[in-house]
């Protein structure tokens, strides 16, 4: 199924959630909706399900206008980050619920309903578990049978909604690979709603970045991570280090003084931005940025040089091999790499 989301705007009292949102998803596609939260995310999440609706602008699945028809009309299968499965009901009766509580002329036969849920059961491996109850079952079982739940009414597409924000690191790891081998399988149109950059990263075909209800980026993850759009994806996607300058007359100029940079984009305050990997301690001050170091500590295969940018009260923090660490209050020069200039006008500080 394919979405199209078109000039999608909606308030809560004197709160904009959306700002003339346009968007498009294509069939089969596995779609990450990625911000802080008041991002506007899960509002438009919401919408395309029919649990909410906009104040303006239009819906549409496979180019028919769905903006108006209600959840149950339009055959999305819904979960949610807390299960919210009825705990009264084993696990088979909740993956049945979608398929009891339809109306007679629509609902299949018990044995075709029994049937259903022994194949979401084993398509979710849990096969052997529809007796038991919910509070039986770890986090991550039960998010499985929310899903499996999702899935029993046939949906055209899934909306997941923080569906792994209720578990932990290591359970959650494990179900983004399972899920993302499950959407492959059946061929679905997926969305997911996410604060997790790992997550989007890791799972999404594309990545929406999202932020004070507009839409930053769309782009897949390495477009995202590698050629940012904004000061704001590139400091929200990823970790990086923010240090203000001047661009004038082709340079870029960092308290007066040059930096061995290119200079792009027009005259005027920017801030630069480059990753902590990306940066290298050099011997001449020359063009670089000076830095006090703070604390240096085991990162993976080197280590993370951490303090804060001379003459600025700004932190940085960067990468380097474990023979080229500097000593805890050493002044050193950062040549940064792959850096991002943008006008400072263009966001709000995040510092």
């Amino acid at each position: 199924m394919s979405i199209r989301l078109e000039n999608i705007s909606k308030r809560f009292g004197a709160f904009t959630a959306l700002g003339d949102v346009s968007l498009e998803a294509r069939p089969g596609e596995f779609l990450a909706l990625l911000g802080p939260s008041g991002s506007g995310k899960t509002t438009l999440l919401r919408i395309m399900a029919g649990l909410e609706f906009p104040d303006c602008g239009r819906v549409s699945f496979d180019g028919e206008d769905v903006t108006g028809l209600k959840v149950a009309d339009r055959h999305v299968g819904f979960v949610f980050q807390h299960y919210a499965l009825f705990r009264h009901m084993t696990v088979a009766e909740n993956i049945a619920f979608g398929l009891n509580v339809r109306r007679r002329r629509d609902r299949p036969t018990r044995s075709a309903i029994d049937a259903r849920v022994q194949e979401l059961l084993d398509l979710v491996q849990l096969g052997s578990l529809g007796h038991r109850y919910p509070a039986q079952l770890s986090g991550g079982q039960r998010q499985r049978v929310a899903l499996a739940r999702a899935l029993a009414v046939d949906p055209k597409l899934l909306l997941l909604d923080e569906p792994f924000g209720a578990l932990d690191a290591r359970v959650r790891k494990d179900l983004r690979r399972w899920l993302r081998e499950l959407h492959d399988r059946m061929g679905l149109t997926s969305i997911f709603v996410t604060h997790d950059q790992e997550e989007a990263l890791e799972l999404a075909d594309r990545v929406v970045v999202m932020d004070h209800g507009v839409i930053e980026q769309v782009a897949t993850p390495l477009h995202i991570y590698n050629e940012p759009a904004s000061a704001f994806v590139f400091d929200f996607v990823g970790e990086s280090n923010r240090v203000p300058v001047v661009v004038a007359r082709g340079k870029v100029l960092y308290l007066g003084q040059p930096l061995d940079v290119p200079a792009i984009g027009a005259d005027g305050p920017s801030e630069l931005f480059f990753r902590p990997h990306d940066a290298e301690i050099v011997k001449s001050d020359t063009g670089a940025i000076p830095a006090l170091v703070a604390q240096v500590r085991p990162k993976g295969a080197g280590v993370r040089v951490e303090g804060k940018f001379i003459g600025i009260d700004r932190p940085f923090e960067i990468d380097v091999a474990a023979e080229d660490a500097p000593e805890p209050g050493r002044i050193i020069a950062l040549k940064p790499g792959h850096p991002r200039l943008f006008p400072t006008h263009t966001h709000e500080d995040q510092a």
